[in-house]
C-alpha cells in the first residue's frame, strides 16, 4: 500500500517563498560569518602606518600574525605602487627584520611568497617568517625594519 499526499498550490507557494527566505538567510549568516575574522573586523586590531615608509617600499603592512601551530609569522602586506612593491617582492638577500620589542629577539630567515603574475595594486600579498626560538609570541608587539625605515609597535596576532 502506497500512501500518497499531494499539496495544495497554495501551500507549495508557501513553503517555496519560506525555503527562499531561509536560503538568503543562511546566505547572509555565512557571509558575515566569513568576514568577520578579517584584520579591519571590530576588535581592535590595528597595524601603525609610515606614510616614508609605504612611499619607499610601495606597500602597506597590513597584519602580523602567528601561523603554523606558532613556528611561523605571516606578514601581510597591500600593494600600493606596483613598482616599488615589486622590487620589494624581488630582494630577496634583504627581506624586513621582524623584532620583537619586548625581548629583543629577531625573526630574519623569510621566504617571500612570489606569485606567478605581476602585482596589482590594492591586491594583498604575504612574507613567512620562521619564528626562530619561539622569538614572537601572540599579543607581543613587534618592530618591522628594512632599510633605513622601521614600523614599531606592529600587534601580533
Amino acid at each position: 500500500m502506497t500512501l500518497v499526499t499531494h499539496w495544495s498550490p497554495v501551500i507549495r507557494r508557501q513553503a517555496g517563498r519560506i525555503m527562499i527566505v531561509l536560503l538568503a538567510l543562511g546566505f547572509i549568516a555565512a557571509v558575515g560569518w566569513r568576514f568577520a575574522g578579517t584584520a579591519n573586523a571590530k576588535g581592535g586590531y590595528a597595524v601603525p602606518q609610515d606614510g616614508k615608509m609605504e612611499g619607499q617600499l610601495g606597500i602597506r603592512i597590513t597584519q602580523a600574525a602567528l601561523v603554523a601551530d606558532g613556528g611561523l609569522v605571516e606578514i601581510r602586506y597591500t600593494v600600493l605602487d606596483t613598482q616599488r612593491a615589486s622590487a620589494f617582492q624581488n630582494d630577496v638577500k634583504h627581506p624586513p627584520l621582524l623584532k620583537n620589542e619586548k625581548n629583543g629577539k629577531t625573526a630574519w630567515r623569510a621566504a617571500l611568497m612570489k606569485q606567478g603574475h605581476e602585482l596589482r595594486p590594492g591586491q594583498t600579498y604575504y612574507v613567512l617568517y620562521l619564528n626562530n626560538k619561539n622569538a614572537i609570541k601572540r599579543g607581543d608587539k613587534i618592530e618591522i625594519s628594512t632599510g633605513s625605515r622601521k614600523l614599531a609597535h606592529v600587534p601580533v596576532r
